[in-house]
């Protein structure tokens, strides 16, 4: 499920949040990423949402969380937490204040609850979450750069991946492979912002949301070995994806030099699944054999969209349609066959 409403509320389950700078034109320095990461911790803190991973890049950021269910919370966890998000002098002057107005008796102690409700309404919120930590990544841009207006495009993407733990590992995965992707690192525990590298370093968050994911009896060695596989399979998937790119590029008369994480043999056997692809395409639209064609094409079909998704398990249906010369539909019924 994804999207861009800012209002999702799924407790109980883990989210995939995104968001970008508008128009990619700003760019977050070393010092404002190291900002973010601290506001982004005392803003899960005061939400009441437990960090699993996450990847800030220059203009744009990832994060994965997990949402509980909300909770009753006393007047003193609600400071406590006000206070991780506004400073413990914020915190101590609400006190005061709440002392000074139950002193007016029922009417005062009315104030205090609607205050204590107002503040914990932000709290198991998605939304707010997100709200919360990009105004203040916006006001504190604004501030030391004299800009003006919104820092972040409109919406956010948020997906909800639930409760699996391959589902949640792989995300993970594609998260921390986004230095990797974007040529920002070489390794994938070389990027500062990334929850994974400060895992390797022995953060205690990072810790808490790696072994949210692989759990709490094994060891370090073993959630780095586990979740390598998970990137190393992920990385393969995503090196696969671009060389069919680069080679349909190619095919199309286009220059489209090699991508750093392909290599030229790499392309060039992708060349050669889309050439048979294209093979199989002719071979459905020209055969005079009618008594057999009806079968032979949905054979011929049938084994080229395996092994289209075989290969690359990113590829969508409308690419291999597109390569096909049918339609879309036609290539889900197929899947749907295939999956049965």
């Amino acid at each position: 499920m994804a999207n861009s409403n800012n209002r999702i509320k799924e407790p109980d389950t883990v989210h995939h949040l995104v968001s970008r700078i508008a128009h990619r034109v700003y760019f977050l320095k070393d010092e404002e990423r190291d900002e973010f990461i601290g506001m982004m911790r005392r803003t899960a803190e005061f939400c009441g949402i437990e960090l699993i991973g996450w990847c800030i890049m220059t203009n744009h950021f990832h994060i994965l969380a997990y949402l509980p269910k909300p909770q009753q919370l006393d007047e003193e966890e609600i400071l406590r937490r006000y206070g991780m998000l506004k400073g413990q002098a914020a915190a101590s002057a609400l006190s005061t204040t709440f002392d000074t107005w139950r002193r007016e008796g029922e009417s005062g102690e009315n104030r205090v609850k609607d205050e204590l409700d107002k503040i914990s309404d932000r709290m198991y919120d998605i939304g707010s979450f997100m709200k919360i930590l990009k105004q203040w990544v916006t006001m504190e841009y604004n501030r030391r750069y004299s800009h003006k207006g919104t820092l972040w495009e409109s919406a956010y993407y948020d997906r909800v991946i639930g409760l699996s733990v391959s589902k949640i590992a792989e995300c993970l995965g594609y998260i921390h492979l986004n230095p990797i992707r974007a040529a920002a690192s070489d390794s994938f525990d070389g990027y500062f912002w990334s929850s994974y590298t400060a895992f390797i370093r022995g953060n205690p968050l990072a810790e808490k949301g790696m072994r949210f994911v692989y759990g709490d009896d094994i060891s370090r060695d073993e959630i780095i070995c586990r979740h390598n596989e998970v990137l190393y399979s992920l990385l393969e998937k995503e090196k696969l994806r671009r060389a069919e790119e680069i080679a349909r590029k190619r095919a199309a008369g286009y220059d489209a030099p090699i991508d750093p994480l392909t290599s030229e043999a790499m392309v060039i056997q992708a060349a050669a699944h889309l050439e048979k692809v294209r093979a199989a395409a002719v071979e459905l639209h020209e055969s005079d054999d009618i008594k057999g064609r009806k079968e032979k094409r949905r054979f011929l079909m049938e084994s080229t969209v395996r092994e289209s998704i075989e290969r690359n398990p990113n590829v969508s249906p409308a690419q291999i349609a597109d390569m096909l010369g049918v339609s879309p539909r036609t290539v889900y019924r197929i899947l749907a066959k295939l999956r049965h």
